[in-house]
């Protein structure tokens, strides 16, 4: 019975020696091949006959006198198997690089391998990207810088030719020297002009703001954010008897910008106030959690909403408006959005014309 043992597992080792993929070898103490898998003759492009009875240097002359070769004959004596990584080996058809481990089989050694040359040409090609990638991106940051360059300037530049420009409309209007027929003219060229500061002064702001990304980062605390913010509006709070409701029970405080936080709440609370309903009582609700790692604002409002499912692109576009009866600009969604994503986060927001607006900032 144990010979029958012995002869099943004999045939089992010489099934996985003749059937697998990798390519194994076996050398005697002298360093001569004893036996070789199919897989190994398919590799070296030597067959089997020709290389039983060779010595490894008969094969690989060029590991004469060198340190892999007296690692290998150490094996075979300390019995401590050795591996050694990307080993190059031309068949002069093709060229491979392996993985090779050295081990002590009995009397013998053993060699196993792995052909790693797909996996090396896919790293390397990973690399050659990497750094394509590198190139593209230092080359967006410096035509980015260039663009913010050109914007600075341009929206810096036209201030003074548009300052002298409402000068000199207001000394024509001090004047009185204007014929009564011009002044429809006059009123409306007094109109584009002070549009035209407006956007200019409202584009510095916006290049202010983004030439802080980046900024230092500290620990904000949510409820002297919000405090301040109160105060800067106490006094169209009390007027119009606007309550503001806040929990921040699960998320207190943040790590943040200090500034960008602040303008991130400023532009949503003041926008609830600027857009409340004159027929119901403003409620602004504050909640601050923390999902997963994560700090999640939902700040919503009972004001005069808008249609949100219609208008996904223009809601946080540049110089876009959902109404038109108030004092604005266009830009205050946009810098928080601009910040939120900025800094990794997401922003998103429904609204329903009469119902009010809800704000969901995940940072």
């Amino acid at each position: 019975m144990d010979n029958v043992i012995t002869n099943l597992s004999s045939e089992i080792k010489g099934a996985f020696f003749d059937n697998s993929y990798s390519p194994f070898v076996i050398l005697d103490k002298d360093l001569i091949f004893v036996d070789i898998n199919l897989a190994a003759e398919t590799k070296l492009g030597i067959s089997r006959e020709k290389m039983i009875g060779k010595s490894l240097l008969d094969i690989f002359p060029y590991l004469k006198n060198s340190e892999r070769y007296a690692a290998y004959k150490n094996v075979l004596v300390t019995g401590v198997p050795i591996g050694f990584d990307e080993l190059t080996f031309s068949n002069g058809v093709s060229e491979h690089k392996f993985m090779i481990r050295a081990f002590k089989v009995g009397e013998y050694l053993g060699f196993t391998s792995l052909d790693v040359t797909n996996l090396i040409t896919t790293v390397e090609k990973l690399r050659e990207t990497k750094d394509d990638l590198k190139n593209v991106n230092a080359n967006l940051k410096r035509k980015n810088q260039e663009l913010e360059e050109f914007s600075y300037v341009a929206a810096h530049d036209l201030r003074a030719p548009l300052t002298n420009i409402k000068s000199l409309l207001m000394m024509i209007s001090n004047s009185n020297a204007l014929p009564l027929e011009l002044e429809p003219i006059f009123t409306k060229l007094n109109e584009a002009g002070q549009s035209m500061c407006d956007k200019v002064k409202a584009l510095n702001t916006i290049i202010s703001v983004k030439s802080n990304f980046g900024g230092e980062v500290e620990k904000v605390s949510f409820s002297k954010l919000l405090d301040k913010i109160k105060n800067d509006h106490s006094q169209v709070i009390i007027k119009n008897r606007i309550i503001i409701k806040q929990n921040f029970s699960n998320c207190q405080q943040v790590e943040y910008n200090r500034d960008q936080l602040n303008l991130i709440l400023e532009n949503l609370i003041s926008n609830a106030i600027k857009f409340r309903c004159e027929k119901r009582k403003l409620i602004i609700k504050v909640g601050i959690k923390e999902i997963e790692g994560k700090c999640h604002i939902e700040i919503a409002d009972n004001g005069i909403g808008f249609d949100s499912c219609n208008n996904k692109e223009k809601i946080f576009g540049l110089f876009k408006r959902m109404h038109d009866h108030v004092d604005g600009l266009g830009i205050g969604l946009y810098l928080v959005n601009s910040i939120v994503r900025e800094n990794g986060g997401s922003i998103s927001v429904e609204s329903k014309v009469n119902q009010g607006s809800t704000f969901k900032i995940i940072l």
